[in-house]
């Protein structure tokens, strides 16, 4: 039985909003305040209380922030978090030359990152690894510290010598786990419907330039993989890209929507909550 068209309303048919959503400067400052409450993070991680519960660092990450982006953020907004997470900032400013866009000398070698490794196995290794010894992290501010530095120091590292966001997108312990929950989110990138061959032969000219995920914007059918960056719109062919709000099935039943990776990191997300309420309740 053939699915029925799931509902989608384009946010960028507003003139005012799509001016708002292709500036950069919006995104940069939110970007600034995160970055900001990132350091603070490691700073009183380090300094602050050594009593995980008297301690900012693990208050507010594994407390109030991870609380709002499963109860908040991802829910509505999927990926949107991605567009502003402090951790992939610094990398991405060596490669684009740049603070606010790219513009000046790039510090990055290009490579592609290996075809093997094209998926979330590493992702879900990583949020295996967090899981594990959350009962250490969630009481010691001084590792919660040590592992904000260490992705950090990973992510520029990777960006220095692969392209675009592949940190992100292959190897960020989170990026799964949100991955998966953005297939359910009302916010999607999408190109406009009915585009001509041309038109889509020019979005795709300018990937992966007009997209650091590494996607081709003129053939985005899922929200796994698109981190809401935006900056498909603030290409030359942007006007043929929409931000939609969309109904929470679109992407249920999509042919090619089944991958034994995602199935995986599925069934570990389904353990850590049956063993984190058997924990809790004793």
């Amino acid at each position: 039985m053939e699915k029925a068209a799931s509902y989608r309303f384009d946010l960028t048919r507003y003139t005012w909003l799509r001016r708002l959503l292709t500036s950069r400067w919006p995104q940069f400052i939110l970007r600034a305040i995160t970055l900001a409450g990132f350091v603070l993070v490691i700073l009183t991680g380090f300094i602050g209380s050594p009593v995980g519960s008297r301690n900012f660092a693990v208050m507010f990450v594994w407390i109030a922030w991870w609380s709002a982006l499963k109860l908040i953020m991802l829910p509505f907004g999927g990926r949107a978090w991605c567009s502003i997470c402090p951790i992939p900032m610094p990398g991405e400013w060596l490669q684009q030359g740049w603070l606010v866009k790219p513009g000046g000398k790039m510090f990055n070698l290009g490579l592609r990152w290996p075809r093997r490794l094209r998926n979330t196995w590493l992702q879900s290794a990583g949020f295996a690894a967090i899981g594990l010894f959350s009962a250490l992290t969630l009481t010691t501010p001084v590792v919660t510290a040590w592992i904000f530095v260490g992705l950090i120091v990973v992510a520029v590292a990777v960006s220095v010598i692969f392209e675009q966001r592949s940190f992100c997108r292959y190897l960020c312990p989170m990026g799964g786990f949100i991955g998966l929950y953005a297939t359910m989110a009302p916010l999607e990138l999408r190109p406009q419907p009915g585009l001509t061959p041309v038109e889509k032969g020019a979005a795709a000219r300018e990937w992966p330039r007009g997209c650091p995920w590494i996607n081709n914007p003129a053939a985005l059918k899922a929200n796994a993989n698109c981190g809401l960056c935006l900056e498909c719109l603030r290409t030359e062919s942007g006007a043929n890209m929409a931000l939609n709000v969309r109904s929470f099935d679109a992407e249920l039943g999509q042919p090619g929507a089944f991958r034994l990776d995602e199935a995986f990191l599925s069934l570990g997300l389904l353990g850590s909550v049956m063993i984190y309420s058997a924990v809790f309740q004793g």
